[in-house]
């Protein structure tokens, strides 16, 4: 198998692999995938911007005010204009939405420890230097589509 066929069948591979490294996650029910991620980025930097949010998902701004407005609705994120310039919208997790946050990670932690403990010890970081590159080139793609 030549080297491009290579790489496309161990990255469809990989997205099945994480894929159902997804689907097995704590999302499940009342969220779907992409509001699962949205908490997660709004966990990890309290105060994001609906606009920084949207730039880091991938996703125009009017698609993530529509989840956004779910997860406020649901009561798992609070939305909040800033005092000096009311188009400018942060984003912060209610307690609902800080216990989901929490859950993901741990559970998350876990499984990856378990995926990792499956990689030869001397293989490892070769492996997150790999993920790390094959991601910087997968963005570096995007930059070029959205162009």
């Amino acid at each position: 198998m030549d080297l491009i066929k290579q790489f496309r069948e161990y990255s469809r591979l990989l997205n099945y692999h994480f894929g159902n490294i997804d689907n097995a996650d704590c999302c499940c029910g009342e969220i779907n995938k992409s509001q699962c991620f949205m908490i997660v980025e709004i966990g990890r930097k309290p105060g994001i911007s609906v606009k920084e949010l949207a730039e880091i998902m991938r996703v125009d701004k009017s698609g993530i005010s529509r989840l956004v407005e779910d997860l406020v609705q649901k009561e798992y994120v609070e939305r909040k204009p800033a005092v000096t310039d009311r188009r400018f919208v942060t984003l912060n997790l209610l307690p609902k939405g800080q216990e989901r946050f929490e859950k993901i990670e741990h559970d998350m932690y876990d499984r990856f420890e378990r995926i990792l403990e499956q990689i030869p010890v001397d293989k490892r970081m070769q492996v997150i230097e790999s993920l790390k590159i094959y991601n910087e080139a997968c963005r570096i793609m995007e930059d070029k589509n959205d162009e």
